[in-house]
């Protein structure tokens, strides 16, 4: 059995390290940034260790009014990847949270034919039992917004949000993790 453990700011510290290595540059925000983020009691650091060793880690949003999650960041350690942990994570992560939320929003890049990581982690979100969205998307960036699919992945058998849910859950996320990005009403004007 997986321990999900919520950290501090220390600890992201350690994990900012690995961030850097496993997460592209367009999709990676500023130390400083995340310094901020913490500050909100709503953004939230959770470790995830098989016994002793720290096989990955987690950052989410709580949208408590809509009680619906949002997965900013995910992470499998180098070390454990390819060895079951992505499922075994999402499991514990829906017994963890689904007494309060009603499911967790994924941002998941665009298929593209000759990256094989794309297609096998929409594979793998789609394994799982999550829902690619109809509504087109954009992660905010410095570069103006990056296209990506939203998925959902409802807890114990939650419907899937409403469109109008899905706009307001998007400026709550965009006010609370994005408020870096000068370009932000433009990046939600192009979300339909």
């Amino acid at each position: 059995m997986l321990k999900i453990e919520q950290k501090n700011f220390e600890y992201f510290q350690i994990v900012y390290r690995d961030m850097l290595k496993q997460f592209p540059a367009a999709e990676l925000k500023s130390f400083e940034n995340f310094n901020n983020m913490f500050k909100n009691i709503n953004y939230c650091l959770y470790s995830v260790n098989d016994k002793d060793n720290a096989v990955g880690y987690f950052m989410l949003f709580k949208d408590l009014k809509s009680k619906i999650l949002w997965l900013d960041y995910i992470a499998i350690i180098k070390e454990y990847q390819s060895k079951g942990y992505g499922h075994r994570i999402f499991e514990e992560l829906k017994q963890h949270f689904s007494s309060d939320f009603n499911g967790i929003y994924l941002e998941v890049e665009k298929p593209v034919l000759n990256k094989k990581n794309t297609i096998r982690r929409i594979n793998f979100y789609e394994n799982i039992g999550a829902k690619k969205l109809d509504i087109n998307y954009f992660y905010p960036n410095k570069a103006g917004g990056l296209p990506m699919n939203l998925y959902f992945l409802p807890f114990n058998n939650s419907p899937l949000p409403l469109k109008n849910t899905i706009l307001q859950t998007i400026r709550e996320v965009f006010k609370n993790i994005h408020n870096d990005c000068k370009s932000l009403e433009c990046i939600f004007d192009k979300i339909n």
